[in-house]
């Protein structure tokens, strides 16, 4: 626990400066780290400014109130006794042998030392409380404007893990708030060089980068936990491991997942003009991101896909994240919504943060326009969709916005128009259906011909004579497939072939799987127009459109 000594302490003194200038005598620390408390606590140990306090109290709901006195290692805890000299008032008051452990006992015990002493006084893993049995909240209010209170140099520090959950707006404007960041990519590196220190691993220099990289997001305590696991189990901090480790503690947010994608661009079928958009557009601009700085030329910030189900939206979003070599963060939508008021917002507040102290990195926004409506209603429900809304705007519209958003969405006439304006998304990219190269290049994917990802099957031809067999037979009765049904059609060539006792898939299995697979050509000549008309509406760059409908245009006669 030696790195513990030299992690920032700028949180800490930020609180104290706005107490200084007498912004507020109470502060609060927006943390759920144990090690940010420990690290409060040795703070105190050794600033000669809170040294000075007369008396150090802290409270807790399951140890009630202590005092904190100086010892030779640091700070021991002292339980608080209530000098009681009534039997009556103890019962009154619900505590035994003068302990204080009901909050409101405490509250009221801790007032008059605030105001009457130099004091500190800690709250500390406070979730939920009820005010009206507590009356945290108009203590906090009554601190906070207290004149013998703020002459007496008294502060109150709450430490709690979302502020906005305990107190009202009201009270929020008399306190200073003050998130503390998870980690710092600093304290990341000075954590993994000391524990690989005590535990005798050995790490190189781009050993300990691509660990530091890897554990972005993590608070202190989950650093250490990961790094400590990682050695008992493997005796040494293998990075596939830490980031399976971290991606379990993510998962368990229930609003956000991490992945470290697999596929790359080589491992999609046809989609060309829109890999070469991609590639000159936002990977290049990341992977030489000194040649961008030094022309002034922004960061990409947002990608909209929209188009059809099955046309690779969700496939193309992993891989632009593997070859931008970031991590992706796939928001879990369906868990942002709920049917109590204010949770939803709640945890949009949450993923967002847990995102961005993770960044840069992809966040893979599927049906984004779940989140691009205003919400209709007059109720309760609207209201909580409009919050949401808005949110979500800002949260797009931010300057320091590190993340780089991928959303995709089947029907982007859904999304609000602030949603879909130029500034919001830099690029807007309809994804239609293959046209007869792309066709091609996605039946070889799927056949193992190409991209090496999957599990090939045995073939009764050459890859040459395949090749040109699905050219001439298979592509031309594949129009307007998407990526998704050829993809099924391969699978059931593979069950005709299977079911036969086939020595290998031949091509009268590709040919009996193309014949009765069946999809509607009206009803897809249709989408297809729609799909069109959208492009033309959303997509603003002309270029890019005329190439698009140039890969595709021979699907259209």
């Amino acid at each position: 626990m030696s790195w513990l000594l030299q992690m920032d302490r700028k949180w800490i003194e930020d609180g104290l400066l706005k107490r200084r200038s007498n912004y507020s005598p109470v502060i609060c620390f927006e943390t759920t780290d144990p090690k940010r408390l420990q690290q409060l606590r040795t703070f105190i140990a050794n600033d000669g400014e809170l040294k000075r306090f007369e008396y150090l109290f802290v409270y807790d709901q399951w140890n009630g109130l202590y005092r904190l006195a100086p010892s030779a290692a640091g700070l021991a805890e002292e339980p608080y006794k209530r000098n009681v000299g009534s039997t009556a008032l103890m019962q009154r008051l619900g505590e035994e042998g003068g302990a204080l452990t009901q909050f409101k006992a405490v509250l009221k015990e801790v007032d008059g030392f605030l105001k009457k002493h130099k004091c500190l006084f800690i709250i500390q893993n406070v979730a939920e409380h009820r005010e009206a049995e507590t009356g945290l909240q108009a203590a906090l209010r009554s601190w906070a404007i207290d004149p013998l209170l703020v002459s007496k140099g008294s502060m109150i520090f709450l430490v709690t893990a979302e502020v906005d959950r305990i107190l009202d707006s009201f009270t929020r404007e008399l306190t200073v708030i003050i998130s503390v960041d998870a980690s710092s990519k600093a304290e990341r590196e000075q954590i993994i060089t000391s524990t690989a220190r005590e535990l005798e691993v050995k790490l190189d220099d781009e050993q300990r980068a691509e660990l530091v990289m890897a554990t972005a997001g993590l608070n202190l305590h989950q650093m250490e936990s990961i790094l400590l696991e990682a050695y008992f189990t493997t005796k040494g901090f293998p990075l596939f491991t830490i980031k399976n480790l971290k991606s379990n503690l993510v998962k368990r947010s229930g609003v956000l997942e991490v992945k470290d994608p697999e596929l790359g661009f080589q491992d999609i079928g046809g989609y060309q003009v829109i890999k070469e958009f991609i590639q000159k557009y936002v990977i290049n601009v990341l992977r030489y991101a000194e040649r961008a700085k030094r022309f002034a030329l922004p960061l990409p910030r947002g990608i909209l896909l929209f188009g059809p189900p099955g046309t690779g939206k969700s496939l193309f979003a992993n891989a632009l994240a593997r070859e931008v070599n970031l991590p992706f963060i796939n928001l879990v939508t369906e868990n942002i919504y709920s049917k109590w008021l204010g949770e939803s917002g709640q945890n949009l507040k949450n993923a967002i943060t847990l995102a961005e102290k993770m960044s840069p990195a992809i966040v893979f926004i599927d049906e984004i326009d779940r989140f691009g409506k205003r919400g209709g209603s007059a109720d309760s429900a609207g209201e909580e969709t409009r919050r949401v809304f808005s949110q979500f705007l800002e949260w797009l519209g931010r300057t320091d916005r590190q993340s780089i958003i991928v959303g995709t969405t089947n029907v982007p006439e859904h999304l609000d128009e602030a949603f879909t304006r130029t500034g919001r998304f830099d690029y807007k990219i309809p994804f239609l259906y293959p046209g007869e190269s792309a066709r091609l290049e996605i039946l070889m994917v799927h056949l193992g011909m190409r991209g090496g990802h999957r599990n090939r099957a045995p073939m009764s031809l050459s890859d040459e004579e395949l090749g040109a067999f699905l050219l001439e037979d298979i592509v031309p009765v594949t129009r307007n497939f998407s990526g998704a049904e050829l993809e099924e059609l391969v699978i059931r060539a593979k069950r005709h072939a299977f079911d036969r006792a086939a020595a290998g898939l031949g091509p009268q299995d590709l040919i009996w799987a193309a014949r009765t697979f069946r999809v509607d050509e009206q009803q897809r000549r249709e989408t297809i127009e729609t799909c069109l008309e959208q492009a033309r509406k959303f997509t603003d760059d002309q270029s890019f459109l005329d190439n698009l409908e140039q890969e595709m245009g021979l699907e259209l006669g």
